[in-house]
């Protein structure tokens, strides 16, 4: 087995006990699997162990091969670093460490999945691990034995948007899920933009009776359309067309990819809504998720930031973390033509998977995932082709790829609609209390989280976003809706909280003092991230017990043809439950809530304690000194709603009222009674018995809240 020479990118002691070794554990892979009559065509009982090679090097000689060139030697001493404090004492006092490297493949042991990295110091316990996924090249003589590829940048190429359409019809045969909610000739919107000119494209207007398959386009505006349709130039549009040279770049791309799918239609905000007509607008919100749950596909323009930027340019490079030499061990039966000893190359990321959260990898390469418009055309859409800043992806209801084969996380992906949700006529069947409806209420308040981090051009625009979204939950959780919340889930969505994750979100949110978006109960209210308390959750062997019971809950449209859009002025919530005044003290992450005594309780009674958890809607109300948040009684007040009965702890859940300022607006009947406003959330856990029954002498009356 003859080798080939070191490259100059390797250093020797690297070279002979790194890639050596790799090319002879290898081949001995091989000669085994052909010794026990394994050839790798099926599965089989055959398990090929980890291949793992180690050595001691000094850290004065790594960090000199470092610096002469060796990409290897550069790497690890780039990877594995103790903590700046550390790092004098490390190279005074670690002088030798013990590199590990196992490369782990596949079940059948023929192809390389993970590149494992362990680094110990010699006169030290503690150890460093990291993993990392290997790619290449589909060309590359790595690529037989080497499953992960590299990802496309350039994707305005004729053969990646050849491959694109080639992913979509796979879709449409072998997805179950997706074939299922799917629509040979589904019924078009009401106005369509026609793509097959190759010099004018034509705004054509159709009937109820028309349909097809067409393209809906979810992209950015960042900023007013010159060309956006009008009540003047509509009949100019349907007649002489348009030139897509005048159209933003954003526009120009999907009429692109439009054709390059081989389709007719595309559908697009701008251009088939007339933008100075309010009834056309209500009108065509109001059928908004019919117009991407019957799409044949959505392009997603992720990486445009505004319309004018185009998504079709090339996107980013990855930044590999190391390019490494691969030794061909065999002639693979895939890949005939490469002789033993060829080198090939091996990629290593950047960042490791486990080193970047979810967050950090969606803002990073998705403009429409941090727009509120763009999460309804999301999760509506059966499938989805995403143009992000470093390549092209299928997003269906059964997968998210690469087109190009490329590997994906699938940790950095949004969560689905349910299918029952997109299936039209199953969701009537779904009793009310089963494991299925509470995973639904689960999804739901998932959406709430995710679209309260996104960001609208208008705060009036917090629920008409995701009023197409709402719709399709309806016939399972509605059919009552109430400004976010909905009344069968009440008591349960109430629980809503600020999440404090991400202050620099809400620091700057000044909610007016009145208000008219929806009451201050509704998560719609408030212009920020919010969260659910954990304990929302799909546990069925949780009891739960409701603390407090909805008596009334009027909540009206502004307009009556978008029943999920924003609220009329004046929502009002009434509860019979408990509503006790209280001190609040400041210990360090907790706050002590001190119950002010019932007037039947002897005043030589010490007043009963709850240590409680407890946030602020707006954190401008918190305190600057660490001191008594109010020394005063009967300014806050205490609402519990909900309490577990499960096990030895019993936490307690429920909102923290203020009085409403005068101008509230209120019947006359309310006004006859305190009316309250929410500022926060408490939890408490209590350890006692006492403490359990905190609540049980409070009376129960009836508390209105605005």
């Amino acid at each position: 087995m003859a080798l080939p020479p070191k490259p100059r990118s390797i250093c020797a002691n690297a070279w002979n006990v790194v890639f050596v070794t790799q090319f002879k554990l290898f081949c001995q892979s091989f000669y085994r699997r052909l010794a026990t009559g394994h050839s790798g065509d099926s599965d089989s009982e055959f398990r090929e162990s980890s291949k793992e090679c180690s050595y001691t090097v000094s850290t004065a000689a790594l960090l000199i091969c470092a610096r002469s060139g060796c990409v290897w030697c550069g790497f690890l001493a780039k990877r594995f670093r103790f903590p700046k404090y550390y790092r004098c004492w490390w190279r005074r006092h670690i002088s030798r460490v013990h590199v590990r490297v196992r490369f782990e493949t596949c079940p059948r042991g023929e192809t390389l999945q993970t590149v494992k990295i362990d680094w110990t110091p010699c006169c030290h316990s503690s150890r460093d691990s990291i993993s990392f996924s290997p790619y290449t090249t589909a060309d590359d003589p790595a690529a037989a034995y080497i499953e992960g590829r590299l990802r496309i940048p350039h994707v305005s190429a004729p053969k990646v948007l050849d491959l694109a359409k080639t992913c979509v019809e796979e879709c449409t045969r072998n997805h179950a899920a997706c074939r299922a909610m799917t629509l040979n000739l589904a019924p078009l919107p009401r106005r369509l933009v026609e793509c097959t000119g190759p010099h004018r494209v034509y705004i054509i207007e159709t009937d109820s009776n028309m349909r097809g398959q067409y393209v809906a386009l979810s992209y950015v505006w960042g900023g007013q359309q010159r060309h956006r349709t009008t009540k003047n130039n509509l009949a100019s549009y349907i007649r002489h067309g348009i030139n897509p040279a005048i159209l933003p770049r954003t526009i120009q791309d999907a009429i692109r990819v439009t054709q390059a799918l081989g389709l007719r239609f595309l559908w697009l905000d701008s251009l088939c809504i007339i933008q100075d007509s309010e009834e056309d607008k209500h009108r065509e919100l109001a059928s908004m998720r019919n117009v991407y749950r019957y799409a044949y596909v959505t392009i997603d323009a992720a990486r445009a930031a505004k319309a004018t930027e185009g998504f079709l340019q090339d996107g980013s490079a990855l930044a590999h973390g190391a390019t490494l030499p691969f030794v061909h061990p065999i002639a693979h039966r895939s890949y005939p033509g490469y002789p033993i000893g060829q080198l090939g190359n091996l990629y290593l990321d950047a960042t490791p998977w486990d080193k970047e959260t979810n967050a950090d990898r969606l803002s990073r390469t998705n403009e429409t995932g941090r727009r509120g418009w763009c999460l309804q055309e999301t999760l509506l859409s059966t499938r989805s082709l995403v143009f992000t800043s470093e390549t092209l992806q299928l997003r269906c209801q059964q997968v998210t790829q690469n087109v190009g084969g490329a590997d994906h996380n699938e940790s950095y992906d949004l969560p689905r609609l349910p299918d029952v949700i997109l299936r039209s006529g199953d969701s009537a069947e779904i009793e009310r209390g089963s494991r299925l409806w509470k995973e639904i209420c689960c999804a739901w308040r998932g959406i709430v989280e995710n679209y309260s981090r996104r960001s609208l051009s208008y705060s009036s625009d917090k629920l008409i976003a995701c009023a197409a979204i709402a719709e399709m939950f309806a016939p399972v959780l509605g059919p009552d809706y109430l400004a976010g919340l909905w009344r069968s889930t009440l008591l349960e969505d109430l629980l809503w909280r600020r999440d404090s994750r991400d202050q620099g979100a809400v620091s700057s949110q000044r909610r007016p003092q009145h208000d008219t978006r929806a009451p201050t109960w509704s998560w719609a209210s408030f212009d920020g991230p919010v969260e659910y308390l954990p304990y929302l959750s799909r546990d069925d062997s949780r009891e739960t017990t409701f603390l407090a019971e909805v008596v009334t809950c009027t909540v009206a449209p502004q307009d009556q043809d978008l029943p999920y859009g924003p609220a009329r002025i004046g929502g009002v919530l009434v509860l019979r439950g408990k509503c006790s005044p209280c001190r609040f003290a400041d210990h360090g992450d907790y706050l002590r809530v001190e119950r002010t005594p019932a007037p039947s309780e002897r005043a030589s009674v010490k007043p009963p304690l709850l240590v409680a958890q407890f946030r602020l809607d707006r954190p401008s109300q918190l305190p600057r000194r660490r001191r008594c948040l109010l020394s005063r009684p009967q300014e806050l007040w205490l609402v519990p709603l909900t309490q577990d009965v499960s096990g030895n702890i019993s936490p307690i859940r429920g909102l923290v009222v203020a009085r409403a300022r005068r101008g509230t607006q209120a019947t006359a009947q309310e006004d006859q009674r305190d009316v309250f406003r929410r500022i926060g959330l408490f939890w408490a856990f209590p350890r006692t018995a006492s403490t359990s029954k905190f609540f049980d002498n409070v009376p129960t009356v009836e508390i209105v809240l605005v």
